[in-house]
């Protein structure tokens, strides 16, 4: 039906939309440029993200560029009256649709609030103007869409948000091992080949940010390259070793505390997830499980089909015509369970 139609739209949608708005922003900023203020540091990428689900995507959806040009451009020069109206239907939303860019908010703030805590006010915002800005369209401007079931806001609560979470969860957790995003260790006591006696000047230096300096003084504290990026998972401070390491001592117990926490978490959802399957395959082993859902109304089908009761009306939509086709004989079936009436209608 159309509830299990969206429900499966909705799970392409936001998986594409999760990929395409936070993994790949994630995995092509260099390890260097994640913390910064720079053109190319990552923060400048979510900020331009948020500002565009803000400020850009309202704007879009109120001006209906598509709309415009069909209503003062095609609609004037269509050959029938049927043509013309057909120009004048209001724009086509998809609830599936509407539910994942929700849920790409939800995710982009929680995944990245460790690097941007503020992130979290950015996103009641914009959470805010979409709700108002939907609802204004719903009432006003966008075409009525057939009736579906609670299926796509159930699935997004008990799935997509629960994942939103997790994967914030494991985020703060990696963040935090991974700070400050250096690949700078401090050398122990005692290492002479890492050991620096006095500071030393360098001239004309230029930056990776291509900024040159005409002159730079290093400090007298030793520091050697160390992978920061491998923490591993559940994140742990033994995987920095103990030669070089550039955790504090609360980062170190910090990020013992997220990582355990980031596992349990995972595993409770994957439990949630595929837990009732596998008990159920299993219990099926042994004894029947099937439990007849609903109860009997004592009523037949050939008793009729009234107002109360609810019915499939197979209708076409077709360009040229007001009103979608009905692909059925009507005649012994009460009218309002179709859905819609012309407006000249007698009855």
């Amino acid at each position: 039906d159309e509830g299990d139609k969206q429900q499966s739209l909705y799970i392409n949608i936001a998986l594409f939309r999760w990929i395409n708005t936070v993994v790949v922003t994630d995995l092509t900023t260099p390890f260097l440029a994640k913390l910064g203020v720079e053109t190319f540091d990552m923060m400048n990428s979510v900020n331009a993200l948020l500002i565009s689900e803000m400020v850009y995507s309202p704007i879009l959806k109120f001006i209906d560029i598509g709309g415009i040009i069909q209503r003062h451009y095609h609609a004037p020069r269509a050959k029938t009256q049927e043509l013309m109206h057909d120009n004048f239907h209001g724009g086509y939303y998809s609830m599936a649709e509407r539910y994942t860019d929700f849920t790409k908010v939800l995710l982009l703030c929680i995944f990245y609030s460790p690097y941007y805590p503020i992130i979290f006010f950015f996103g009641v915002g914009i959470l805010f103007v979409q709700f108002w800005t939907d609802k204004i369209l719903l009432m006003r401007a966008w075409q009525t869409n057939p009736s579906i079931g609670p299926e796509t806001s159930r699935f997004s609560r008990r799935y997509f948000t629960t994942a939103a979470i997790v994967i914030g969860a494991i985020s703060a957790a990696t963040v935090y091992a991974n700070f400050p995003f250096t690949n700078l260790c401090n050398c122990p006591d005692g290492d002479d080949k890492c050991a620096v006696d006095v500071s030393q000047m360098y001239s004309n230096v230029t930056l990776l940010s291509g900024e040159r300096l005409e002159s730079v003084e290093t400090s007298a504290v030793a520091l050697k390259f160390c992978n920061q990026a491998k923490v591993g998972f559940p994140q742990d401070p033994e995987h920095q070793g103990f030669d070089y390491v550039w955790m504090t001592k609360s980062q170190e117990k910090l990020t013992t505390i997220y990582g355990w926490i980031s596992f349990v978490l995972l595993v409770l959802f994957a439990a949630g997830l595929f837990g009732h399957r596998v008990t159920t395959f299993l219990l099926s082993l042994w004894k029947g499980i099937y439990e007849p859902s609903g109860f009997d109304q004592q009523k037949d089908f050939t008793d009729g089909i009234g107002v109360d009761s609810f019915a499939y009306v197979p209708q076409l939509k077709e360009p040229g015509f007001t009103f979608p086709l009905l692909a059925c004989d009507i005649s012994k079936i009460n009218s309002d369970l179709i859905g819609w009436k012309p407006l000249l209608s007698d009855k």
